[in-house]
């Protein structure tokens, strides 16, 4: 019977570099998960890497850790090291301290598991490679999952894990798969599911359709995607027309209304958090609320590259722009349950429309018309 060794996760993680790892992830989009669709809680590929190995491999300086993985855990470390060293390119994937610890592991002839002094400088020795695999660069650098699957399957088997099998990751709740996909990138098999079927379905086609059809599948998706592309547009022509200079409708930004209930006032304002429809420096866009006394209404105009002035809601309360009264939030649920949510009565406030070879702009529900007869098209 084999006692339990605690794994390294339970001793030790490089969080900070793994950190600067998942932070980075943000801004990559090719080749990345993220990119194939989109899932609001995912994890970092990144964190999921580092954690999985921790977790899978014992820590070599465990009294109670399989002797045979101490020894298969050294050879590779020993070879990896060798490599960073000598292939240049390996080299340019380690980062600096880590690559100078190779040099000295390399100069000093290497870790010998059967001293147990080199036991805690191989606990440290895989720490650190963790914190360099968990960087994005080296997720398919062959020297780096190639080491982690056979210090993965070593772990495997000297745990007891059955000769030609797999240590088994079961994720109950997968959602984006960031989880299955650096537990199989590592060498584990794994269960995934989810409550949500939606997360099922992404599930598969990460880890199971794309894996199966490759490039066939992908040229599928275009396929059938282009198909529905072609006759939802069809479909949905008669809610987009043409501008006359060739715009196309592509989306229209609609507000709920309150009727303000300052004295002697009732207009209808457009409960709007923010005015700015685009604040992207030069091409700032900004809706701009124009009291209309006379005829006691708030018409709009959009502002290129000006400041967004004040919204018109504030933690519920509704401001009006005509008057200055403040609608308490009370008053305004009020009135949106009465109208049954108020989508019924919503004011069509700005259409962004593409146009060949301009990108996306914006316009106002009726051109030059105030924001009053500004209707549903």
């Amino acid at each position: 019977m084999i006692s339990y060794p605690k794994r390294l996760i339970e001793i030790d993680l490089p969080i900070k570099k793994i950190s600067a790892h998942a932070r980075r992830e943000k801004s990559l989009r090719h080749g990345h998960i993220s990119a194939l669709h989109i899932w609001w809680a995912r994890r970092p590929l990144a964190a999921c890497r580092a954690v999985l190995c921790a977790a899978l491999w014992p820590d070599p300086a465990d009294p109670h850790c399989p002797q045979q993985f101490r020894i298969d855990a050294a050879r590779l470390i020993n070879q990896f090291a060798q490599a960073a060293i000598n292939d240049r390119n390996l080299a340019d994937h380690c980062s600096h301290d880590t690559w100078t610890k190779w040099q000295v592991l390399n100069r000093n002839g290497g870790l010998d598991a059967r001293q147990e002094a080199h036991w805690n400088i191989l606990r440290f020795a895989l720490l650190d490679f963790i914190a360099d695999f968990a960087d994005w660069d080296n997720s398919n650098v062959p020297e780096y999952f190639e080491t982690s699957q056979a210090l993965t399957q070593s772990a495997h088997r000297a745990l007891g894990g059955a000769v030609g099998s797999s240590p088994l990751v079961v994720d109950p709740f997968a959602g984006g798969g960031s989880i299955p996909l650096e537990a199989l990138r590592i060498g584990a098999d794994v269960f995934a599911g989810d409550l949500n079927p939606v997360a099922v379905l992404l599930n598969k086609a990460a880890l199971e359709y794309i894996p199966k059809y490759g490039r066939r599948l992908a040229g599928e998706l275009r396929t059938y995607g282009q198909w529905i592309k072609t006759r939802a547009e069809k479909e949905l022509a008669e809610f987009y027309p043409i501008d006359a200079d060739g715009g196309k409708p592509v989306a229209y930004l609609w507000a709920r209304t309150a009727k303000c209930e300052g004295p002697g006032c009732g207009v209808d304002v457009p409960l709007i958090r923010s005015l700015w429809l685009s604040n992207k420096g030069k091409k700032a866009v900004a809706i701009e609320l124009l009291p209309n006394r006379p005829e006691k209404r708030i018409d709009l105009s959009i502002g290129h590259n000006k400041a967004a002035g004040p919204g018109t809601v504030k933690l519920g309360s509704v401001t009006c722009p005509l008057c200055g009264y403040t609608t308490p939030v009370s008053a305004v649920r009020t009135q949106i349950r009465s109208r049954s949510g108020g989508s019924s009565d919503a004011r069509l406030l700005a259409v962004v429309v593409e146009r060949p070879h301009e990108g996306k702009s914006f316009r106002l529900g009726m051109p030059g018309a105030p924001w009053k007869v500004a209707t549903p098209l």
